[in-house]
């Protein structure tokens, strides 16, 4: 979590440092001035870039030295209280922002061991079922996939033996594992060395029929937790913020600089009150301004930094270029700046809202029409055709993309979902069902003798015959059914909440639609177009997806051997 204030200023000494692509965009800004100064002096405020060049050099006529002394000091005192609001600014935020973070992994843990899953992992005191452990595994890795920052998650019974792990797997000595198992939250915050990694533990009990079993932890590796302190968009690089121990050794550091101690000025800056923004130096000897508050959840202190010569490095710019900028229109440009002012702000305005609300991704911005055929008329026209372009290639992709998502669960001749759907939900569904109790059925439909309609008419026909059989079977089932193209010429459907009677209705309704059917390919000459039939296994699920598969397609075989057309249940899956 973090706050919702404003946004933190990006630290002003990163203004000074330009770039290749900065230097190429303003030779390109000189060139075009120097074209604009050729043909503005002959047609004196004919054109904005003339009204500009005169007003900037009348008031450059008037400057004075006093004005630029008290521009310098203004702007000096000004840059330190910045400094004084952006410091305490930016740690009170990164420390709501950290506290948030751990309270929701303390939240997560706590949710995850409330889980039946893992609870089942440690019920059974005398070794656990391997196939409860084995289901808490999976649900544990699944955890883990959606949540990156835990570099493994382990479940420990009462005695503190490990009876599932997911993740990096370091050595846990006896000591940290008997720690561990009376553990709850984030304790003292403390990380410990294990292997080539430092790494904070979260702990939660499991607990089973209101009894303590068991207790389920995170391992969160130091490295996690830098994004955190460099911020939500990770701009302030010019920035260090880190956490300090109550020993004084650096615990977390914003640019992984770990190995560095800290300095009792930074530490001592810890009032009752607001912060105390200080300049002092580091014990490598570095000038830097920073401040400190105290991060009261494991009794750290939080420790901002920057160096002084980029904290204050504008004040040398302004120095030394003010007197031959436009700092000093105060006087005899007043009415002039005012004219110009009024003449181009308002477009410069609109022109700059829509360009930040294109940043920052908007894909609906709309640009006021620009009268005239200024310089400003005429960015304004490019703008809003490079947005129109904008807006057509993003729902062009948009409807690509929707595309290709369907085209890739789809099979491309019959239309129906393809195998890799049919199994990514046959395992929802089988999960599901051993959660809740409802029954699930599966129907294999097989075209009889399909084989010899290839041999007969050729694949293209078959192709046909396929196509259309999928378009029967499409319409028979019903709309909680999922049918799908297993492989070749054959179905699956799977029917949620169906038990055995109503599995063998749906299959008999099924054969007799498809049976009923006339197909005619292009290019087979039939009177009254080909009949194909089909049989059909079914079977219910019994707690295994493979058996369940198996008795399915062992029931498919026992209706191919009644003589075809037919459809059979398999009864051990039912009695199971």
């Amino acid at each position: 979590t973090s706050s919702d204030g404003p946004d933190l200023p990006i630290p002003l000494g990163e203004n000074l440092a330009m770039t290749a692509e900065t230097q190429a965009d303003w030779r390109a800004r000189a060139t075009a001035i120097r074209r604009l100064l050729r043909g503005a002096f002959g047609r004196p405020f004919a054109s904005l870039p003339s009204r500009i060049i005169t007003a900037v050099s009348a008031a450059a006529l008037v400057t004075s030295f006093a004005v630029a002394y008290t521009s310098t000091q203004t702007t000096e005192a000004f840059l330190r209280q910045k400094i004084d609001e952006r410091f305490p600014e930016v740690l009170d935020r990164t420390a709501e922002r950290l506290d948030g973070w751990y309270a929701q992994r303390e939240l997560d843990i706590d949710t995850f061991a409330r889980s039946e899953t893992v609870a089942d992992s440690v019920a059974d005191a005398s070794g656990g079922d391997r196939l409860a452990r084995e289901e808490a595994r999976k649900y544990l890795a699944y955890v883990r996939e959606g949540f990156p920052q835990y570099a493994s998650l382990f479940v420990l019974d009462e005695r503190g033996a490990v009876r599932v792990w997911v993740g990096e797997r370091p050595e846990l000595p006896d000591s940290l594992l008997e720690r561990l198992v009376g553990a709850r939250g984030t304790g003292s915050g403390t990380f410990f060395r294990l292997g080539g990694g430092r790494y904070q533990f979260i702990s939660s009990p499991i607990y089973r029929d209101g009894r303590g079993v068991g207790s389920l932890h995170a391992m969160i590796a130091r490295e996690s937790l830098e994004q955190l302190l460099l911020g939500e968009d990770g701009t302030e690089v010019a920035t260090r913020v880190f956490l300090v121990g109550e020993a004084g050794d650096v615990m977390v550091h914003s640019h992984g600089d770990t190995q560095r101690t800290t300095h009792e000025r930074a530490v001592s800056a810890t009032p009752a009150g607001a912060p105390l923004v200080a300049d002092y130096l580091t014990a490598s000897g570095e000038h830097v301004v920073g401040t400190a508050i105290p991060f009261s959840r494991f009794g750290w202190t939080l420790v901002v930094e920057e160096s002084y010569d980029v904290a204050f490095a504008p004040i040398v710019s302004v120095r030394t270029r003010i007197v031959a900028i436009n700092l000093s229109i105060v006087l005899a440009c007043v009415l002039l700046a005012f004219l110009i002012a009024r003449s181009i702000v308002q477009p410069i305005h609109a022109l700059s809202e829509s360009a930040r609300r294109i940043a920052d991704g908007a894909t609906d911005v709309e640009l006021p029409a620009a009268e005239g055929h200024d310089e400003i008329a005429v960015l304004s026209a490019a703008l809003s055709e490079m947005i129109d372009r904008q807006q057509r290639a993003h729902e062009d992709l948009r409807r690509s993309n929707e595309m290709l998502e369907q085209l890739s669960l789809t099979d491309d001749l019959t239309r129906l979902h393809n195998h890799r759907y049919f199994q990514d939900r046959l395992r929802v569904e089988t999960r599901r069902a051993k959660r809740s109790g409802d029954p699930l059925a599966l129907l294999l439909v097989d075209i009889d003798d399909f084989k010899a309609l290839n041999d007969q008419y050729g694949h293209a026909v078959g192709d046909e015959v396929l196509r259309q059989v999928a378009e029967v079977l499409n319409e028979s089932v019903r709309e909680t059914d999922l049918p799908a193209r297993y492989g070749g010429e054959e179905f699956a459907v799977l029917a949620p909440r169906t038990d055995g009677e109503g599995a063998m209705t749906l299959a008999e309704k099924l054969r007799l639609a498809i049976a009923e059917a006339e197909y005619r390919p292009e290019g087979v000459d039939v009177e009254e177009g080909l009949k194909v039939s089909v049989s059909i296994g079914v079977a219910l699920y019994d707690g295994d997806e493979k058996r369940f598969f198996n008795a399915a397609d062992r029931a498919l075989y026992r209706a191919k051997a009644n003589g075809k057309d037919c459809a059979f249940f398999d009864e051990a899956s039912a009695k199971a």
